[in-house]
């Protein structure tokens, strides 16, 4: 006569915990390699807008997101050889679409421009007008866009993993020039020891939609760029996209 009572206790207790545990077990983690060397937008711990954008997105579909921090062309490779699901801030471009997928809503656009050390200013107004063999600094394994991809193997591109040694290279005239992000840049020179007056601006290089890739080795990559989309296209709906990307220079 307890036998009863108490199995009807227990039935009901595993049909209350049931749900929780099914949520549990069908809970995503996504794995995203960030780039380590391009704040306000990912910074050396893989902080900034990109990484406040995604998590922001993917949380709409109840996906958490397990990131490392590692180089730009060490999340390239990682996100290639399927060791990370994705990566952030790579420019959808030919090249690039053949190695990974992409979803339709970028992250967010990104202009570059050509960078002089003062008094040594070139009239570079595209890749085309760089002469042959120019010494030019850019950063490891980044896309520079499809113009100018048509032009790479006429440069003698010198190619590292951080900002300051771009910086540096210029001032030194290591380097003819150097392309970089403007907001990058200008971040990077308010928070270092360079005096901004000893580099000049040219024109631009190129103006970039801003993705995050998902590995082609994975067969969900296409449902996580449908995730993110979706994301994406919620924050800008309500408001908080603007939020976040409103304290841009504020990092």
């Amino acid at each position: 006569m307890i036998v009863r009572p108490v199995f009807l206790m227990c039935l009901r207790l595993a049909v209350f915990l049931a749900p929780l545990f099914s949520a549990g077990s069908h809970a995503l983690t996504l794995s995203l390699a960030a780039e380590d060397a391009w704040p306000p937008f990912s910074d050396s711990q893989g902080n900034g807008y990109s990484r406040d954008l995604a998590i922001a997105a993917f949380a709409h579909s109840g996906v958490t997101l397990n990131i490392q921090a590692v180089p730009y062309a060490r999340a390239l490779n990682l996100t290639l050889a399927g060791k990370a699901d994705g990566c952030w801030n790579v420019t959808r471009q030919p090249s690039t679409e053949e190695q990974y997928l992409f979803g339709n809503e970028p992250l967010f656009t990104a202009r570059a421009s050509y960078y002089f050390k003062a008094g040594k200013e070139k009239n570079w107004h595209s890749p085309a007008d760089i002469p042959d063999g120019t010494q030019l600094a850019v950063i490891n394994g980044y896309e520079y866009g499809a113009e100018f991809e048509k032009h790479r193997h006429r440069l003698k591109l010198i190619e590292v993993s951080k900002q300051q040694q771009m910086i540096a290279m210029l001032l030194n005239e290591r380097v003819e020039g150097a392309i970089f992000f403007d907001q990058v840049f200008d971040y990077t020179m308010a928070n270092s020891h360079y005096d901004r007056s000893l580099i000049r601006r040219g024109e631009e290089n190129h103006t970039s939609n801003i993705y995050i890739a998902f590995s082609r080795q994975n067969a969900n990559a296409q449902n996580y760029a449908k995730m993110l989309d979706e994301g994406l296209r919620m924050l800008k709906s309500s408001g908080e996209y603007q939020r976040i990307m409103n304290g841009l220079y504020d990092r």
